[in-house]
């Protein structure tokens, strides 16, 4: 089945998208196909697109060539059936784009070889079908443009080798150009280009250079020609050893010229001295950077108090998921600080402009005071890390116990303010503000919880240190329990991390005090942000 979307004139392409599964899994496939239409997808299904007479198998070739990425449904089912195994075959074989979804438990040793180290999307909470459809509607968007280029140049590659590598098939300037940067620029997580696809490429670029020798060979005398090529050489060697050091040489003269002054302008003359930083007490606030009159180039810093909690909701909390128990007592033993608000625009922006961090979109929601979204587990690490070294102390990301400790302030209700919703406590669909469910709240919109913070539940989601499992308990992967000091759970499969607080799109049910999800670390979007934590060096 192949899923490929109309576009309105100046929108982003959609994916094109081939569906492998079995005919067993048909009644999860069709509720599959009207979520993506629900999604602006115009899924294309076999059944109905393979008329009569066709060459069944050449026709599956050609869609899966035509694809973008190949959606794999998991299953018992699907992975016995020698069709959907031939397909993932065939699509490997391109070097395809894999996006496999889970509808049903499998086996870890039955999952085919080329899916076994991906990140899984998981259809099989029924309850959860819409999540898990957003969440694979964003992955399928993610770097589009270069996948489709992908798709484009592979089956240029394909017809050429198809019809017997012949010349006039080649790629010429301004299209060689474009596929040899493209080819050179790589997305984290992007499947590598076909050995066919860069044998067509190289072969391009061969046969432009022969005719551009045979140009100048008709102007000019064979001696000058060698002199030419020599210089071309010598120019080749010289651009190559320039371009080895260009990553480094632009790295360090950014530290000197532009990172380097802001620190010890903007950043270390405000860092808190030893003493200083061991005289702190539970709420302090402090700021280790310059405080701009209207721009916030770091985040404010509150205190909070160590101390015990019950982490987890009761089986009887309403809405109550399997992955919030077992309840456990949580003792942090040392006071830690965590971000006042959620990381601003603001601050993510002074990032950009003094470090490594990477530009993102506001989605036309506006930028300053707002919190920072678009932004994947990878980018917040990014973040802590760009911090630490301009300061000199110890930023991270939160663990999930000190998240839901944070969270609590010292409350075991539903919510950090009681047991009901009530109106405007928060932003999310349902909360009673002007925000619900269409877009968030600039920071510090709504009251401040019991240790000082504001928008720990709704508003954005929040990345947290932490590998996802399913329960706390003895019965989640590898037998482990989770940890009752406040550290971050960092072992198992870290494909997924934990994310917290709901958000503005989602109902009251995921933005209580328990609730937790998991993502990919590599899925952003309009919905996902982050908070940061400092360890404090105390008495």
């Amino acid at each position: 089945m192949v899923a490929a979307a109309e576009q309105a004139p100046g929108s982003q392409p959609k994916a094109k998208i081939f569906v492998s599964y079995s005919r067993r899994d048909m009644a999860f496939v069709d509720r599959l196909e009207e979520a993506l239409r629900a999604r602006e997808f115009d899924p294309l299904i076999d059944r109905a697109e393979i008329y009569a007479f066709e060459d069944w198998w050449k026709r599956i070739e050609t869609l899966i060539g035509r694809a973008d990425t190949v959606v794999f449904v998991l299953s018992p089912n699907a992975v016995t059936s020698e069709i959907a195994l031939k397909e993932v075959f065939y699509a490997g074989s391109l070097n395809k784009r894999f996006a496999p979804i889970v509808c049903q438990p499998v086996e870890h040793n039955k999952v085919p070889e080329a899916l076994r180290r991906l990140n899984f999307i998981f259809f099989d909470d029924p309850k959860h079908f819409d999540a898990s459809a957003d969440t694979l509607a964003e992955a399928l968007q993610t770097d589009i443009g270069w996948i489709r280029r992908h798709t484009e140049f592979g089956e240029a590659a394909r017809r050429w080798v198809g019809a017997g590598r012949p010349s006039g098939l080649l790629l010429h300037p301004p299209l060689l150009e474009e596929a040899e940067f493209w080819i050179t620029y790589h997305p984290h997580g992007a499947p590598l280009p076909s050995s066919d696809t860069e044998t067509f490429i190289a072969a391009s670029r061969k046969a432009e250079i022969e005719r551009s020798q045979a140009e100048a060979s008709a102007k000019v005398s064979r001696r000058r020609m060698q002199g030419a090529i020599y210089t071309m050489l010598i120019a080749i060697i010289a651009g190559l050893i320039g371009w080895i050091n260009q990553e480094y040489i632009v790295k360090r003269w950014r530290w000197y010229v532009t990172e380097r002054p802001f620190m010890t302008a903007e950043i270390r003359p405000f860092v808190l001295a030893g003493n200083a930083e061991q005289t702190l007490k539970p709420k302090d606030t402090f700021r280790e950077c310059v405080s701009a009159k209207g721009t916030d180039y770091c985040p404010q810093m509150v205190v909070i108090q160590a101390g015990s909690f019950t982490m987890g909701s009761p089986p009887t909390e309403n809405n109550r998921k399997p992955d919030e128990g077992p309840q456990h007592t949580v003792t942090i033993k040392k006071p830690f600080a965590v971000s006042r608000f959620e990381v601003t625009f603001d601050e993510w922006d002074t990032c950009v402009a003094y470090g490594a961090c990477n530009p993102v979109s506001d989605s036309n929601v506006g930028r300053g005071r707002q919190p920072v979204f678009n932004v994947n587990w990878n980018d917040a690490k990014s973040y802590v890390a760009w911090l630490s070294k301009m300061t000199g102390k110890p930023y991270r990301l939160l663990s999930e116990a000190e998240y839901e400790y944070a969270t609590r302030a010292g409350t075991q209700t539903v919510y950090p303010w009681g047991d009901d919703i009530g109106v405007n406590n928060a932003d999310c669909d349902g909360c009673g503000s002007r925000w619900d469910n269409r877009q968030s709240a600039q920071v510090g919109s709504f009251a401040a919880n019991g240790f000082g913070l504001y928008d720990m539940v709704g508003n954005v989601r929040e990345w947290v240190e932490d590998c996802y499992h399913a329960s706390y308990g003895a019965e989640a992967e590898f037998k482990e329990l989770a940890p009752t000091d406040g550290s971050a759970w960092t072992s198992g499969l870290c494909y997924s991390r934990v994310v917290r607080s709901g958000s503005w799109r989602q109902g009251p049910a995921y933005i209580r005090s328990a609730s937790r999800d998991r993502r990919s670390t590599d899925i952003k979007g309009g919905e996902y942000g982050f908070r940061i934590g400092r360890t404090l060096f105390t008495p």
